[in-house]
């Protein structure tokens, strides 16, 4: 899918054979290693070797239901996680007073941005894929985003900005901090 305001920039599913994709894509983002492993281990990413976490993405890529990439001219520059939320354990332990009751809730819970696509739409056309596929399957997305006009907010943005959700459409429905709000969009 390309988006319209920016037809050099295009956002596809994440699958195995784009891998080669993302091992270009992380370290030009200036990643701490991570590999997209916070939501699903929390701090244990960091005990281990990146070279693991590399490898578990790798493999959760071929199970189907990893992310999304953006390309820009054909360069990878973007990269959001998309995956059911009962498939990310740290969450409801990180966030314990969120509810995660509602069954088949797919997260969009964070982005890695190339350092020289930053400023150019990247994060917005991944939420808007995200958008757009939640609207032809009926799936609910929920996010953790920083409210950065929030007294105090953390300056990590890994997990978006709350604004660029707003934009495509989402709704606050909790906050866990000041800065920290649950946004959900119902395709």
């Amino acid at each position: 899918m390309t988006d319209s305001t920016t037809p050099r920039l295009r956002v596809e599913p994440a699958t195995g054979d784009r891998w080669t994709d993302l091992e270009e894509l992380f370290p030009a983002s200036g990643f701490n290693g991570c590999w997209c492993q916070y939501w699903l281990l929390g701090a244990q990413y960091h005990r281990r070797p990146h070279a693991e976490n590399r490898d578990a993405l790798r493999e959760q890529l071929g199970s189907g239901s990893a992310g999304l990439l953006a390309y820009l001219d054909n360069r990878p520059v973007g990269w959001a996680r998309l995956s059911p939320r009962s498939e990310l354990p740290w969450l409801a332990r990180r966030f314990g007073r969120l509810d995660v009751s509602e069954p088949d809730v797919w997260s969009l819970p964070c982005f890695v941005v190339a350092s020289n696509a930053r400023r150019q739409g990247v994060m917005t056309a991944l939420i808007g894929h995200a958008t757009a596929w939640a609207r032809a399957t009926g799936a609910v997305l929920e996010a953790y985003p920083i409210d950065d006009a929030a007294p105090g907010a953390t300056r990590n943005r890994f997990t978006g900005v709350l604004k660029a959700f707003e934009r495509q459409g989402f709704s606050v429905v909790d906050r866990l901090s000041d800065d920290r709000p649950v946004v959900q969009y119902r395709g």
